[in-house]
């Protein structure tokens, strides 16, 4: 059980440090990776503060003492405060983020490395619904649209001929409501 304790702790000092590293060398070389990498060490910190302080949440004097320790501690002393809020909330949504900028094309991926615009620009196309994107749900509505069409012409004239009135009929009903 010790050992495990032990191994624990080296794992987190290991995470700790590759965060610093990227935090000193963030100048020469932003890159998503690293701010993943600042991110997930300064959650180690803020866990750490929540748990030394019995807080619930990340707020308050005594939280907020704890965590600047830490953050002096280990080398973040010198990152500005919405900086360090942003690179956690990197981590805290380092998945659904990660899903997010696969779909989008390189030359934006390479360009949104800040976690502050990362973010933000996640949660900015998150909001519109279902936690796809509008890129999400065009490439999902022109697959359904396709399959759609393909069945249609499978089907005997006359169904398909009701199918494609009534969509005619939503088309126009749409129209009608978007102006």
């Amino acid at each position: 059980m010790q050992a495990r304790a032990v191994a624990a702790r080296i794992a987190e000092r290991r995470v700790i440090r590759a965060g610093v590293d990227a935090w000193q060398a963030i100048g020469k070389a932003e890159s998503f990776e690293a701010w993943k990498a600042i991110g997930t060490a300064l959650a180690i910190g803020k866990a750490r503060a929540l748990r030394v302080t019995g807080a619930n949440a990340a707020w308050g004097r005594n939280y907020g003492r704890e965590f600047s320790d830490w953050i002096k501690k280990h080398g973040f002393g010198a990152m500005p405060k919405s900086t360090r809020s942003w690179a956690i909330a990197l981590h805290e949504n380092a998945k659904a983020i990660e899903r997010w900028r696969q779909d989008l094309p390189e030359r934006q991926r390479k360009r949104l490395v800040n976690p502050q615009s990362v973010v933000k620009r996640w949660q900015q196309e998150m909001r519109h619904g279902n936690d796809k994107c509008p890129q999400d749900l065009k490439r999902d509505a022109l697959a359904g649209w396709r399959k759609f069409v393909s069945c249609t012409a499978q089907m005997p004239a006359e169904q398909s001929q009701l199918l494609w009135a009534t969509v005619a009929a939503e088309a126009a009903a749409h129209r009608v409501c978007a102006s």
